[in-house]
């Protein structure tokens, strides 16, 4: 079949794509969360029409609605595991949902071969090793240290400094000259600076050792976008097949690190006789830990990548209400003001960024 060419690299994609808007190719950065295309934009029912859903777009919204389940609940199964159950290791925590998703999209590529591997030949062992294996380890370091997060503060807080993301991905960018921000998008990430610093200011149980983990995991998440750019620039990836490449380098990094920093420690603590009495638990965190992604390659399939993000916000915010309301979790009313004014400034840093202003 006729491959296409990108920037000296061609994949090649088998049997005619279907609409672009159902085979969605994504970069890396988008997998995992993290990480632009058109979706439709058209509102999911008519002001003027009283009528059910189309089933595709019954579809969408089915698709969606289990994105922003998904997410959330696997935050609150890792911390969980992480401070109630005792099993405060947040390299292996995070690692099982990783292992899960390497293993689920080997059984969807290879095993049920649900769609081809588009740029295999092109994803040579040295490419592997001196490209990917970087990106997965930035990624790995940014997952691990988002759940060592839940060790010292509280879910809401968490969901609350990762607002502040966007400032340590522009700093990045210009720093390693990868791109320079508009004046609009620099006085955004000021503004989303100050805000964050508010709703700090306002945190009842406000733990220093967590906030610098936090700070730890948006610089690599910051990294690992950069690295994205700076040596995958040359494949996109459907958003399956870049989940079968990096999920077991993710997984790799994540065991490897704990072979050395956790396991001794959880020997010695006898740690994994925690593992039989809450299976379901572990259990629990193997199946959403997939699900998060594969939720994640659906909505960017039938909307955009710009809506995941978007939803995503969306999604921190409810579960800031969520530890509030139901996990009994203190939110002040200057912490409250501080995050909903990043919220706000946020929605006009993405507005600025896909309008180029």
């Amino acid at each position: 079949p006729a491959g296409r060419k990108r920037d000296g690299v061609v994949c090649h994609d088998g049997p005619p794509a279907p609409p672009a808007r159902h085979a969605m190719s994504v970069p890396l950065s988008a997998v995992g969360e993290s990480s632009s295309s058109a979706g439709d934009d058209k509102p999911l029912i008519p002001a003027t029409v009283a009528s059910p859903l189309p089933p595709s777009r019954l579809l969408t919204a089915t698709y969606v609605a289990v994105y922003l389940m998904v997410g959330p609940a696997l935050i609150l199964v890792n911390k969980h595991l992480l401070k109630d159950v005792g099993f405060g290791f947040p390299m292996m925590v995070s690692g099982i949902g990783q292992a899960s998703s390497a293993l689920g999209s080997f059984l969807a590529l290879r095993v049920l071969r649900l769609q081809p591997l588009t740029c295999a030949k092109h994803v040579t062992w040295p490419f592997y090793l001196r490209n990917m294996v970087v990106v997965g380890g930035a990624t790995a370091a940014s997952l691990c240290f988002g759940n060592a997060g839940y060790l010292y503060l509280t879910v809401s807080f968490v969901q609350i400094l990762k607002a502040f993301t966007p400032v340590f991905v522009v700093v990045m960018l210009y720093a390693t000259r990868v791109e320079t921000p508009s004046p609009r998008v620099a006085l955004s990430v000021g503004l989303i600076s100050a805000a964050t610093a508010i709703a700090s200011a306002g945190e009842a149980h406000f733990n220093m050792t967590g906030v610098l983990i936090m700070c730890a995991a948006e610089t690599c998440e910051a990294t690992r976008l950069v690295l994205t750019q700076k040596l995958l620039t040359n494949l996109k990836f459907p958003a399956m097949e870049g989940l079968y490449y990096m999920a077991p380098i993710c997984a790799g990094w994540m065991f490897g690190l704990a072979a050395v920093l956790e396991v001794p420690r959880a020997l010695e603590k006898n740690a994994f006789s925690l593992v039989a009495p809450n299976a379901a638990a572990f259990a629990t965190a193997v199946v959403l830990g997939f699900a998060v992604n594969i939720a994640s390659f659906l909505v960017i399939q039938r909307t955009s990548s710009v809506m995941l993000k978007l939803l995503g916000t969306a999604r921190n915010a409810g579960l800031v209400l969520f530890s509030a309301v139901f996990l009994g979790e203190e939110i002040t009313p200057l912490q409250g003001f501080g995050y909903a004014l990043s919220l706000a400034i946020f929605g006009l840093y993405n507005y600025y960024k896909i309008k180029g202003l």
